[in-house]
């Protein structure tokens, strides 16, 4: 009896995994398809067809994964939706221009003298100009690929597939609120505006730098991702990967700060993106809870 039910613990802990994964993936085919008309426009204006051809080779692959039959495609379709971010950021470089919606930093602007006696973005690194700290800050933004990546691959190499499938559902979730946001609501921030801030010079802010220069998209200042992306993998680690949760929240931490001392974003767009990763990562859990709710009431069915 305990093998028994040992076995069916097993095939609904597989069975929820694999319906997150599904949304998570369904997500990231929702995301591509409707890049794929701005990727086209963006061709057509530019002459330059890789973006677009990119983005549907990314997507064919994608629905490849969800045939009924591709059992042994699932550690793809586990890895696919989080490989597929840094993609579909890249994207936005050409989505957004083609797109056409006005910039409103003007607007956050406004939000953020509402909000604050001064503007962050350009006094913080004035009013605390260490070196010690700007290279720690620096640090901790420089680490924001690894706290997104770590974690997952850590769960995936030790078989607990039901932890990454949860935290994978949540980063999806919170890239696809971001990323539908940009194109509609664009935002340059404060570095492409004004310059970055003037922090204390190091080895690791000319490093930032040099990254932001080559790999940053314009018009994706609101909400900051960087910041709603690093609170969720940091709640996701606490949640399932107890130790290392503690060192992915002091790294989220010292990553939102570093966004406004280093001038990268507005105050109010590490505020918002603050917000939003709590707010998503609660969501991801209510509709994990949902996936459990329903099989349970089809175990009791049978």
């Amino acid at each position: 009896m305990n093998v028994i039910s040992a076995r069916a613990a097993h095939l609904n802990s597989t069975l929820r995994s694999d319906r997150a994964a599904g949304i998570a993936m369904t997500l990231t085919i929702a995301l591509l398809a409707l890049a794929a008309w701005p990727l086209w426009l963006h061709w057509r204006i530019s002459g330059d067809v890789a973006p677009l051809i990119l983005d549907a080779a990314v997507l064919l692959v994608s629905l490849a994964t969800l045939a009924p039959r591709a059992a042994a495609l699932r550690p793809v379709r586990d890895w696919l939706p989080l490989v597929a971010v840094p993609i579909l950021y890249i994207e936005l470089r050409w989505i957004i221009p083609a797109i056409g919606a006005p910039h409103r930093d003007a607007t956050v602007i406004g939000w953020e003298h509402l909000l604050f006696p001064s503007n962050p973005s350009a006094t913080l690194a004035v009013r605390v100009p260490s070196t010690l700290l700007s290279e720690a800050l620096h640090l901790a933004y420089a680490l924001y690929y690894p706290l997104i990546g770590i974690p997952p691959m850590l769960l995936f190499f030790t078989g607990a597939r039901r932890q990454l499938a949860a935290t994978t559902l949540a980063l999806v979730l919170v890239y696809t609120l971001c990323f539908l946001a940009y194109p509609l609501f664009p935002v340059d921030g404060p570095r492409f505006l004004f310059g970055a801030a003037h922090a204390p010079a190091g080895p690791v802010r000319s490093y930032v730098l040099a990254l932001l220069e080559r790999g940053s998209s314009r018009g994706t200042a609101f909400p900051s991702s960087h910041v709603a992306a690093s609170v969720v993998a940091a709640l996701c680690a606490l949640q399932h990967q107890r130790r290392l949760g503690l060192v992915a929240a002091v790294v989220a931490i010292g990553l939102t700060i570093a966004t406004v001392y280093g001038g990268f974003h507005y105050a109010v767009d590490a505020l918002a993106g603050l917000l939003l990763g709590v707010a998503v990562w609660l969501l991801s859990n209510a509709i994990w809870r949902s996936l459990d709710d329903g099989e349970t009431r089809q175990r009791q069915r049978l």
